[in-house]
């Protein structure tokens, strides 16, 4: 099984360009980890801030495929966010763009996709998570992403702790 134990958060950097970096460490297997953001039935486990659950998700992991996820809030409010891959490096690295959609559908902000980059590295029995999301309009959205990641990371974290390698 994997473990939380390591899940630490190691740095979270929300930089001046409107860009969030933050970097976690996992006690579990590189691939395990890949595979929790690109597997339909890992990502319906643990996506989403904490009281967020999964009501719905897609995920087509190869460049130009799209994914999209409905997450249902505390209140019962439904986000709905969606995105194309621009990277796939099988239990390396993946890339894919960050669209919020409206209750319509229809993206929130038609011309602004942000890109998110998910690195991840061996680091002894841990693999090292870096996430960055770029291209964010103005801080107040880099700071809401900064917690929203941050906290999906406890939620990931969680549940590796309860997947079998």
């Amino acid at each position: 099984m994997a473990s939380a134990g390591a899940g630490n958060v190691t740095e979270i950097v929300q930089n001046r360009d409107r860009s969030v970096r933050i970097t976690r460490r996992f006690e579990a297997p590189r691939a395990l980890v890949f595979k929790m953001f690109t597997d339909e039935t890992h990502l319906a486990r643990w996506f989403g801030p904490q009281g967020h659950n999964v009501a719905r998700c897609t995920v087509e992991p190869k460049i130009g495929g799209r994914f999209y996820a409905e997450l249902k809030g505390p209140d019962g409010t439904l986000h709905r966010v969606t995105g194309v891959f621009k990277e796939v490096q099988q239990d390396r690295r993946i890339a894919f763009t960050w669209t919020w959609l409206g209750e319509n559908g229809a993206p929130r902000s038609p011309d602004l996709d942000t890109l998110v980059t998910i690195d991840l590295a061996d680091k002894g029995k841990e693999t090292e998570l870096t996430l960055t999301h770029t291209g964010f309009e103005n801080e107040d959205q880099a700071g809401r992403h900064n917690s929203g990641w941050t906290s999906c990371f406890v939620c990931l974290g969680e549940y590796l702790a309860g997947v079998a390698d």
